[in-house]
């Protein structure tokens, strides 16, 4: 047996944890989605109540929470209580926890390097994986002059949408809420949802992707960002906590200060305007990418727990 037969991995079965890289954790309890999204009040208590059965069964030694996020506060009420018989627990990407709860948790996995800093002990830096089938993607895109943006969570689209006004460049919108998407220029284009095989091969075929955040501390836009890199694409990201462990100013892209719209509007025209610029930046996009696969996540998950073990 090895050291991950001792740990009950808790999650739904989508990204990594839907990925053969995965099945190193043999004991692995999947939520059902009866109706609606994963993470309703059914779906959730269903996969919490068979979660505390397979403990009770299993006697794992580590419970380790993926993509679960609304039992993570029900299985820290349960530690407490003494339900979790003794198990060590591992939540995933949890930035809110109270003092108390943290009290409860072994270890906290996040993307940003600063995240897991202010934790402490708890805190265990994980860079996220890149998530999706790139060479469908590259096989679907079409070449396009056109720079990508994408994604909704934290972004700064106002910014964006007055340093692309009056560009010789065209730009390619996807966000949740098109409507949010106000006085957009002409050479600025705004789809809707799409889903994900569609919005990476509109990703594939840019010359150069932006991802604009709010503010410096923001932890969002880190999706789309190693996807990029692992399409090989140029990035101009703002300089912001969930940004700056995967991409270096001047090496896989460009990092610009949040709202500032001249700042962005250089930069941008600096990628979309020296092609070598964008072929240098696109390889160590590459060379980056190689430390973001679902591969490199289980080896660094499986330290953690054979650590905890």
């Amino acid at each position: 047996m090895s050291g991950l037969d001792d740990v009950l991995v808790v999650t739904v079965r989508k990204s990594f944890w839907a990925s053969p890289e995965a099945e190193r954790w043999p004991r692995r309890v999947y939520a059902h989605v009866l109706y609606g999204h994963s993470t309703n009040l059914v779906n959730s208590g269903l996969v919490f109540a068979r979660a505390l059965v397979a403990v009770w069964l299993l006697r794992p030694r580590v419970v380790l929470l993926g993509s679960v996020e609304r039992t993570v506060p029900w299985f820290i009420r349960a530690r407490r209580a003494g339900l979790l018989r003794g198990a060590r627990l591992v939540v995933t990407n949890q930035l809110h926890l109270s003092p108390q709860q943290l009290e409860q948790v072994d270890r906290d996995v996040v993307y940003a390097r600063s995240q897991a800093e202010a934790l402490g002990s708890t805190g265990v830096f994980a860079p996220l994986p890149a998530d999706g089938d790139f060479a469908a993607a590259r096989r679907a895109a079409s070449d396009g002059d056109y720079v990508f943006a994408g994604g909704s969570a934290g972004r700064d689209y106002a910014t964006l949408v007055e340093a692309v006004r009056g560009a010789d460049f065209r730009v390619e919108l996807v966000t949740f809420d098109p409507s949010g998407i106000r006085d957009a220029p002409d050479n600025l284009v705004v789809f809707g949802p799409m889903p994900v095989p569609a919005f990476l091969a509109r990703l594939a075929g840019a010359v150069a992707v932006v991802v604009p955040l709010s503010s410096a501390g923001s932890p969002h836009g880190q999706t789309t960002l190693v996807q990029a890199l692992a399409l090989g694409k140029p990035v101009v990201a703002t300089r912001a906590v969930g940004i700056v462990d995967y991409v270096d100013d001047e090496r896989e892209g460009l990092l610009v200060d949040a709202g500032d719209v001249d700042d962005l509007r250089e930069a941008l025209g600096r990628v979309v305007g020296d092609a070598e610029l964008r072929e240098r930046l696109a390889a160590r996009a590459r060379e980056r990418a190689a430390a973001l696969t679902y591969a490199k996540h289980a080896d660094l998950l499986a330290a953690m727990c054979d650590d905890l073990l």
